[in-house]
């Protein structure tokens, strides 16, 4: 079994440089050729801290790399991966989307942290997992021989179980409908009310569009110049290709993707946990935060609230953002 996992996989670094202004700075590009995907990591800032935290992007389908615009103040003080998952972001290769399945993304991510546990033997390496990311990171800590792998997990405002997710989003959706004196919205919400049964034929992707048109996520990453402007000129990502990934994840959402649940293995995880969560989110609703936090009762675990955020806290409360990571990666 081994030798015909091995003939699968094959794992190379492609470009090893250090900062010579800055000996305790990385510029180290990796690469997990895995079933078809070729998918970049890309290692920067401080690794001689001895902590690294590597970057679970969201989506699925979105990229990690890109990201860094906002990360970047963090490469200060601690290494930064960013990895591409397959079919996302820059990663290349003939990716069959029968593999776009929680399974498999496990496998990826189980390998991309052995490999960076092999090329940085002496660094604690931390996850940050955001939106899709978290299920990612969740995924991989519910194995208790994983968990010894990593310091710390930090969720971005991501979701552990599918029913209590869409559950709190039709909460969310008629709460504010209420509030907005939104019949249309309202209405679909109170006709549609969601049982653990019903969840695979619930009708998710139009609560979803009311949640959008009631403001549930109203930021615009590419209303930010700054953004754009390292995005097309700095980032690694094809700009093209990144706007034709989402098309291919019906995989995900269609076979598993709506029966994610780890409710029980939250009350197994025993590394410690942040919940950093924009407290005004409707794609993952602040009360998913709170569920979270009361299910990891065997580990250290704390919120820490964006007030003036929605579902990517660091874009918009992104000093904030900083510190508190810093202060989570401090302490553990």
């Amino acid at each position: 079994m081994k030798s015909v996992i091995l003939s699968f996989l094959f794992i190379s670094v492609l470009l090893s440089a250090c900062n010579n202004d800055d000996e305790q700075n990385i510029t180290q590009d990796l690469r997990l050729r895995h079933k078809g995907a070729d998918m970049p990591i890309w290692v920067r800032g401080n690794i001689a801290s001895g902590k690294l935290i590597l970057y679970l992007h969201g989506g699925p389908g979105d990229c990690a790399m890109c990201y860094r615009h906002y990360f970047k103040e963090l490469e200060k003080s601690y290494g930064l991966a960013y990895w591409d998952q397959r079919i996302a972001g820059s990663t290349s290769g003939v990716t069959d989307v029968s593999t776009l399945t929680y399974t498999q993304f496990l496998e990826d991510t189980e390998l991309v942290i052995d490999l960076l546990r092999k090329q940085y033997p002496n660094v604690d390496i931390y996850l940050m997992g955001h939106s899709f990311g978290v299920e990612l990171g969740w995924q991989y800590l519910a194995k208790p021989t994983n968990q010894a792998k990593v310091k710390g997990f930090m969720v971005v405002n991501g979701i552990y179980s599918s029913y209590r997710w869409l559950y709190n989003m039709r909460e969310w959706v008629l709460a504010r409908a209420t509030e907005l004196n939104d019949t249309n919205a309202k209405n679909f919400a109170l006709e549609n009310p969601l049982e653990q049964e019903s969840i695979l034929s619930y009708p998710w992707i139009e609560l979803y569009r009311h949640m959008y048109r009631l403001e549930g996520n109203p930021v615009s990453l590419y209303s930010d110049a700054s953004f754009v402007s390292n995005y097309i000129f700095f980032s690694p990502n094809l700009t093209f290709a990144q706007f034709t990934h989402g098309k291919h994840y019906g995989n995900v959402t269609e076979t598993d993707g709506l029966v994610f649940e780890k409710a029980y293995d939250l009350q197994n995880i025993t590394i410690p946990v942040a919940l950093f969560w924009g407290e005004k989110d409707g794609v993952v609703p602040v009360a998913i935060a709170h569920e979270t936090h009361a299910l990891l009762t065997e580990t250290s675990s704390e919120i820490v609230l964006f007030n003036e955020s929605w579902h990517e806290p660091f874009v918009t409360e992104n000093k904030k953002f900083i510190e508190a990571t810093r202060v989570f990666m401090d302490r553990y």
